[in-house]
């Protein structure tokens, strides 16, 4: 015999019984539900019979009465056929194998481990008897308490949940149980406040600002208050923040032989660094700018977050990808401000860290953008999570890191070896850049930022496995599964990744759209990016108009 489930949050449903639920009688449901909810306790005929049939006269209720408990024997069988027992005048319904939502809410409810809590949420599906009501004012009463009693219950452990999710910087789903709270009690001005900050974490200022609109819509309808100083303050930084990354600084902007540049971005005004767990590796990642795209920037080799905007070339082209997308930047599994020392790291492993982020700042479909090694984490997100990528961007990528007869262009085992001598001799020293970035070739304090940059993203030896691990990949076998729109752009006089793996690509990406820029920089700071950025703009608001617009 089938278990019996007897469901009654958000209405009444009895799955597993020897009758449907339309077998019941609204009474006879509402009979069941409060002796499911009194398990194992003795109730009287009479006051049964007043709760339900209270207006029909005392022989017709207790008829009634008698009937009722006829049909729940029935839809509600036990093995030994002792599910409701009668003595003389009280009734006891027994529990035994039965199945109830709400016993198990509560169950779930009174733990304090995060599954419980998270578990007891799901079970929750609304209110105990969600719009049942019958004509007896005693048992709508009755009603009325547990369905308070229950709700309290929930909204305490919503708020248990929003404490772990924050003290986790589990930012999604904070926001989503936080909705759900506010959806039940918008005037909760707490939590209104909660998500504003949240959401400002995420990089959603437009949205932090729209909660607090609606904060303050709701408590003028329904209380004819203001919102409180605490909320209007934190409205006022967020406003004011929005100006922050973009606001000018007390030295003209720079420039290098025509290309402009920024300044560099001081410590005070950089964007806050978040974490999310990925597999028991902490991923570092940051939010900056906005606009109707989600673009996750993911570099090359080895990176780091904060440094980068030490640089007045890379901040230039920071800002200017912010200023038409939210842009996300990410240390790789390994790199920079994430967690060092994590063993050489798996493709899946990094696509699942990529995927993490994107679930932290709450984004369901997000642009690629991925330049050199940091193409190949790309390529592999796009195949495997197409539901989740709006379109890919590739620049200076490849698809195979050595030497082949049938990819002849990439370096030899030979080259690369020598490669790694190169880099164990003089890591920390002026980086060359004569080979990624010619244009900066000559530029002493570029080299030498460039230095500190990759000092800072690794360990001499953590920059040698990463290098290894980019040359040792090959995606080739993927790239027929890539059915998502795509650019790729690679610079005609590139000398570190040849013009013809990003032919090879772009034959091999159904529909990839291929853009040969003059130069011969590697790096997407070097000469002449504002129109790297400029193409990328172009592109998305070609592909895109209606969500551009």
């Amino acid at each position: 015999m089938a278990q019996t489930q007897l469901l009654l949050f958000g209405g009444f449903t009895l799955a597993g019984g020897e009758l449907a639920n339309a077998a019941l009688s609204r009474k006879t449901r509402g009979l069941v539900t409060y002796l499911a909810l009194n398990p194992g306790q003795s109730h009287s005929r009479e006051k049964l019979a007043a709760l339900l049939w209270g207006d029909t006269g005392e022989p017709q209720a207790r008829m009634n009465l008698r009937q009722a408990l006829s049909a729940v024997r029935k839809a509600l069988p036990s093995v030994d056929g002792r599910r409701l027992l009668a003595h003389g005048d009280n009734v006891t319904l027994k529990l035994d194998d039965l199945e109830i939502d709400v016993a198990r809410f509560e169950r779930l409810a009174s733990g304090i481990a995060l599954e419980q809590l998270e578990q007891a949420v799901v079970v929750y599906r609304g209110d105990l008897l969600d719009g049942f009501a019958l004509k007896e004012e005693p048992f709508n009463d009755w009603l009325r308490v547990e369905r308070e009693r229950l709700r309290t219950i929930w909204i305490g452990v919503l708020e248990k949940l929003l404490h772990h999710y924050s003290v986790e910087n589990n930012l999604a789903a904070y926001v989503q149980a936080a909705r759900r709270l506010i959806g039940s009690d918008p005037l909760r001005e707490d939590i209104h406040r909660g998500l504003m900050q949240i959401y400002a974490r995420q990089g959603r200022l437009n949205m932090s600002l729209r909660q607090y609109a609606q904060c303050r819509e709701v408590l003028r309808k329904h209380l004819q208050v203001e919102p409180e100083k605490e909320t209007r303050e934190l409205n006022d930084r967020l406003r004011a923040s929005r100006f922050v990354p973009s606001k000018p600084s007390l030295t003209p902007c720079l420039s290098y032989e025509g290309n402009p540049v920024d300044n560099p971005v001081p410590a005070s005004l950089r964007p806050e660094t978040h974490y999310v767990k990925s597999g028991g590796v902490s991923v570092a990642y940051q939010v900056t700018g906005g606009g109707p795209f989600d673009l996750v920037y993911v570099q090359g080799w080895v990176s780091n977050l904060d440094y980068a905007w030490e640089s007045p070339r890379l901040t230039h082209v920071l800002r200017r990808l912010g200023s038409f997308c939210r842009l996300v930047r990410i240390d790789k599994r390994g790199t920079g401000l994430s967690d060092r020392n994590v063993g050489f790291p798996t493709m899946q492993e990094r696509a699942d860290d990529l995927r993490a982020v994107l679930d932290a700042i709450g984004s369901r479909r997000t642009v690629l953008f991925g330049s050199s090694e940091g193409g190949v984490l790309c390529m592999l997100f796009a195949a495997t999570y197409p539901e989740r990528t709006e379109a890919l961007i590739l620049h200076g990528a490849y698809a195979q890191g050595l030497w082949s007869p049938d990819y002849p262009w990439a370096k030899t085992r030979e080259d690369m070896e020598e490669e790694l001598a190169e880099i164990e001799r003089k890591w920390g020293e002026p980086w060359d850049l004569g080979r990624g970035a010619p244009s900066l070739a000559n530029d002493t304090h570029e080299q030498q930022w460039f230095a500190a940059y990759l000092r800072n993203s690794a360990s001499p030896s953590d920059a040698i496995a990463l290098w290894r691990w980019g040359a040792e990949v090959d995606v080739r076998s993927i790239l027929h599964a890539i059915h998502v729109p795509t650019l790729i752009l690679h610079r005609k006089g590139d000398r570190w990744v040849k013009v013809e793996e990003a032919l090879y690509l772009s034959e091999r990406i159904v529909g990839a759209t291929l853009i040969e820029l003059p130069g011969d920089d590697h790096l997407i700071w070097g000469a002449d990016s504002d129109r790297l950025v400029d193409t990328i703009q172009h592109y998305l608001t070609r592909t895109f108009p209606s969500k551009a617009g």
